[in-house]
């Protein structure tokens, strides 16, 4: 496994959670369900005020502008009087999670699909890393599994997905759970995560995929620095069959996509997801560049709610992930 990083302050998180005695498992009579809504994104229109207010201003809003589309999202929110990123009902629940500490490498993990270890920080406890890993699984749907009525933050379709032999990337990875997921299927791995606080954590749950395995602690950029990195730049050396691209850097993504025009624009099987939730008009300035690139599209199906954003402005709902592919690529 090849490191490529930097040095830059960690991360700190603000919730602490006591390391266990001793290692243990998620059994079945363990109820997740308390750790989850711990890291579910909603709120009452009660606990702050500017929730609140978003949620006033939403219902307001379409009060005076009535819209179809997206009326089961208002009529969630309604329901449950509170908001949420993700405004769709749970349909069923996920199997119970396997969790243990390693205590040589002093992290948690997840055993993910029953055998594949997938690590936290090491300033987590199992906890947190149980509530992570249920709200990445069914809340947001990342892998799909269908766990809720709509999965706007779904990467993969039937239609766009990664390929045997694919060189996959997985860019702003953070635990890299979507690489893991389909580590099998790429004949190369390429990590790029600027947080340093994933950079143990990646290292040992890729350990065991180490030949074909490369994680870059740098930003994805434009240039190649000390702590910038573009894709073509990875690619050196590399016979471009089937290439697959993850990309999640937080509204970095439109432009990640222009900076990066001449490998997009080159005549392989190239496919690509994208996050859009993050700005506001990022879903079609994405698209309209995938398009003129030649490529195909699709959005994932139903809407968020990024509250995060203090611009946020009608419709106030985003499509989560575009999803693209190189016409006769």
């Amino acid at each position: 496994m090849k490191f490529f990083g930097y040095k830059k302050n960690l991360f700190k998180n603000g919730i602490s959670f006591k390391k266990p005695d001793k290692s243990f498992e998620i059994s079945d009579n363990f109820d997740t369900s308390d750790l989850i809504n711990q890291q579910k994104e909603n709120i009452q229109p009660n606990e702050s005020p500017d929730r609140a207010a978003l949620y006033n201003k939403i219902i307001d809003y379409y009060s005076n502008n009535p819209s179809d589309d997206y009326k089961k999202e208002l009529t969630f929110f309604k329901n449950n009087g509170q908001i949420q990123v993700f405004p769709y009902a749970k349909v069923k629940s996920m199997p119970p999670v396997k969790a243990e500490y390693d205590f040589e490498k002093r992290m948690p993990y997840i055993l993910h699909k029953e055998h594949k270890k997938l690590y936290f920080p090491k300033s987590w406890g199992v906890e947190q890393a149980v509530a992570r890993y249920s709200k990445y699984i069914e809340s947001e749907n990342l892998l799909g599994g269908d766990y809720s009525e709509k999965s706007p933050h779904q990467y993969l379709s039937d239609k766009i997905f990664v390929k045997k032999n694919d060189i996959v990337f997985d860019v702003g990875s953070a635990e890299a759970l979507f690489a893991l997921e389909v580590i099998d299927l790429a004949k190369k791995m390429i990590i790029i995560e600027e947080d340093e606080m994933w950079v143990e954590p990646l290292k040992a749950t890729f350990e065991p995929y180490r030949e074909k395995v490369t994680i870059i602690n740098k930003r994805l950029s434009n240039v190649d620095t000390h702590d910038q990195v573009t894709l073509e730049s990875t690619l050196e050396n590399e016979e471009l069959g089937g290439l697959f691209i993850k990309m999640d850097i937080e509204g970095y993504e439109v432009n990640a996509i222009r900076e990066n025009e001449i490998l997009l624009k080159k005549n392989i099987d190239l496919r690509a997801v994208c996050c859009t939730y993050h700005g506001q008009n990022d879903a079609e300035a994405l698209r309209l560049l995938f398009t003129d690139f030649g490529y195909e599209t699709e959005f994932s199906n139903g809407y968020m709610l990024f509250v995060y954003d203090s611009q946020i402005q009608p419709p106030f709902f985003r499509k989560g992930v575009i999803r693209a592919k190189k016409v006769n690529g």
